[in-house]
C-alpha cells in the first residue's frame, strides 16, 4: 500500500550512517596527525637535550660505568656512543617497546645517539575514537527517532492524498484529502480539496446542462410531433385549427433552430477556434447590428438607440457580433413595452468598451453571480415564454474570454440593467474613415432610433 515513506527512511538512515562514518574517520585521522605532530616535536627536543648531556659527559672522559649509570636513568631510551668510527658503548634496547624517534649530538671525534622507544599500550587516539563513536551513535539514534516520527506524521496525510487522487481519477469528485499534518501537507490538502470542489461543481454543472438541453430540445420536439401527428391523422379538420398547428410548428421549429444555433456557437467557442482580428470601423458595425434588431424592438414596443465611435479597431468581427447580438437580444426580451435599450461602442486607448443599457425588469443581486452560467434562468417560466434558452449571456461571456476581455453587469430589480464589456483593441493600421455632413452619424456620436 504505502512504500514511499519507509524507502525514504531507509535512505535517510543510509545517508546519516555514511556521513557519520566519514566524519568519524576524518576526525580520527586529523586528531592523530595533530597529536603525533605535537608529541613527536616534544619528544625529539627532549631526546636531543639528553644526547647533548651524554656528549658532555663523554667529552669529560666518562667511563663505561658512568655511561651505564646514565643508561639506567633513561629507561625508555637506548644510548649509543661512537668515537673514531667505532662503537665504544651501546645500552640495551628497552624490552616490550616500539621505536619512535632518534636524536644525535656530536663531540670532538664522535657522536652520541639517543633512540627513543614508546609503550605500545592504549593511546589517547583510541580513547578519542571511542568517545567520538559514542557521540555519533547517539546522534544517529536521535536522527532515526526523528525520521520515524516524521514518517509517521507524513504517512497519514500522504496516504489520504493517494486515496483521494485515486478516487477522483475514478470519477468520484466528492473525495477530499483533508487538512492535517505538517504545514506543507496542510497547504497541499487545501489546494487538492479546492480542486476537487471545482471538479465536483463542474461535473454537476455539466450534468445539469445536459439535462436542461435535453429538456429544451424535448419541449419543441414534442410540440412539433404532436401537431404534425394531428395534421397527419386528420384530427385537426378546420382550417383555423390547421393554421394554428402550422403557426405552432413554425414557432417551435424556430425555437429549436435558435437553440441548436446557440449550442453550436458555444461548441465553437469551447473548441477554442483561433481569433482572427481584422481592421473594423465601429460605427458601421453598430449601425448594421442595430438595424437588424429594429424589427424585434418595434414589435416589443422598445426604443433602440446607439452611439458609436467612428474610429477603427483591430478585433474579430465574428466574436464581437456574437457578444453584442446576445446582449441586445437579452435586453430587448426583458424590457417591457415603452422602455428603451441603448448600445454604446467606443475605443479608449487600447481598449474597446461596449455598453448595453436597458430599462427592463432588472436582475436581483443573488442572481447576478449566476446569470452567465449556461441555461441558468432568473425566471424559467418567463424565459421560456419569451423564447429564450438561457444561453445568450453564456455565449457573450465565453466570446469575451476568447478575445481576452471581461464582462460585468450592474442591475437593480425594476430599474434596469447595464452590461459592460471591455476588450483589448489594437488600433488598426488603416486610415480612419471620414464622415461627410450628409451621413446620419457624426465622428464622435452616432445614434439611431
Amino acid at each position: 500500500m504505502f512504500t514511499r515513506a519507509p524507502s525514504l527512511r531507509f535512505w535517510l538512515l543510509v545517508a546519516m550512517m555514511t556521513t557519520a562514518a566519514i566524519g568519524l574517520v576524518a576526525a580520527v585521522l586529523l586528531f592523530n596527525h595533530v597529536q603525533n605532530s605535537s608529541e613527536r616535536t616534544a619528544d625529539l627536543a627532549k631526546a636531543r637535550q639528553q644526547a647533548r648531556a651524554v656528549a658532555v659527559e663523554v667529552r669529560r672522559g666518562a667511563s663505561p660505568a658512568r655511561l651505564a649509570a646514565l643508561q639506567d636513568l633513561l629507561a625508555t631510551d637506548q644510548i649509543t656512543v661512537q668515537r673514531g668510527g667505532r662503537t665504544i658503548y651501546q645500552g640495551p634496547r628497552p624490552a616490550g617497546r616500539e621505536f619512535e624517534l632518534r636524536a644525535q649530538a656530536t663531540f670532538p671525534g664522535g657522536v652520541v645517539t639517543i633512540a627513543d622507544y614508546t609503550n605500545p599500550g592504549p593511546s589517547v587516539t583510541l580513547d578519542l575514537t571511542l568517545i567520538t563513536g559514542g557521540v555519533l551513535a547517539l546522534v544517529i539514534g536521535a536522527a532515526i527517532a526523528a525520521a520515524t516520527l516524521v514518517t509517521r506524521a507524513v504517512r497519514g496525510p500522504v496516504q489520504r492524498a493517494i486515496d483521494a487522487a485515486e478516487a477522483v481519477s475514478r470519477g468520484d469528485f466528492t473525495a477530499r484529502m483533508g487538512t492535517s499534518g505538517p504545514e506543507e501537507l496542510v497547504k497541499l490538502g487545501s489546494a487538492f480539496d479546492d480542486m476537487a470542489t471545482r471538479l465536483e461543481r463542474a461535473d454537476q454543472d455539466q450534468r445539469r446542462f445536459l439535462a436542461d438541453v435535453a429538456h429544451e430540445i424535448a419541449t419543441p420536439v414534442n410540440a412539433v410531433s404532436g401537431f404534425a401527428l394531428a395534421l397527419a391523422d386528420g384530427t385537426v379538420q378546420s382550417q383555423e385549427s390547421r393554421d394554428e398547428a402550422r403557426v405552432a410548428i413554425s414557432a417551435q421549429t424556430g425555437r429549436l433552430k435558435d437553440l441548436l444555433s446557440a449550442l453550436r456557437e458555444l461548441t465553437q467557442l469551447d473548441l477554442a477556434e483561433g481569433v482572427r482580428p481584422t481592421p473594423m470601423p465601429l460605427a458601421p458595425f453598430a449601425e448594421r447590428l442595430v438595424a437588424s434588431f429594429q424589427p424585434a424592438a418595434r414589435e416589443a414596443n422598445v426604443e433602440l438607440r446607439m452611439q458609436a465611435d467612428a474610429r477603427m479597431v483591430m478585433t474579430d468581427p465574428r466574436l464581437l457580433e456574437m457578444i453584442t447580438s446576445n446582449l441586445l437580444s437579452n435586453a430587448i426580451r426583458y424590457t417591457p413595452a415603452g422602455g428603451s435599450v441603448r448600445l454604446e461602442l467606443r475605443r479608449s486607448g487600447d481598449e474597446l468598451r461596449i455598453s448595453v443599457r436597458d430599462t427592463g425588469v432588472g436582475i436581483a443581486p443573488e442572481d447576478q453571480k449566476r446569470i452567465f452560467e449556461r441555461l441558468y434562468r432568473v425566471d424559467a417560466t418567463r424565459d421560456r415564454a419569451t423564447g429564450g434558452a438561457g444561453l445568450g449571456l453564456a455565449i457573450a461571456r465565453r466570446a469575451t474570454q476568447a478575445l481576452g476581455g471581461r464582462i460585468e453587469v450592474d442591475s437593480a430589480p425594476g430599474v434596469g440593467s447595464e452590461f459592460r464589456v471591455t476588450l483589448p483593441a489594437e488600433p488598426a493600421r488603416t486610415p480612419e474613415p471620414t464622415v461627410t455632413p450628409g451621413q446620419t452619424s457624426s465622428a464622435a456620436d452616432r445614434s439611431s432610433a
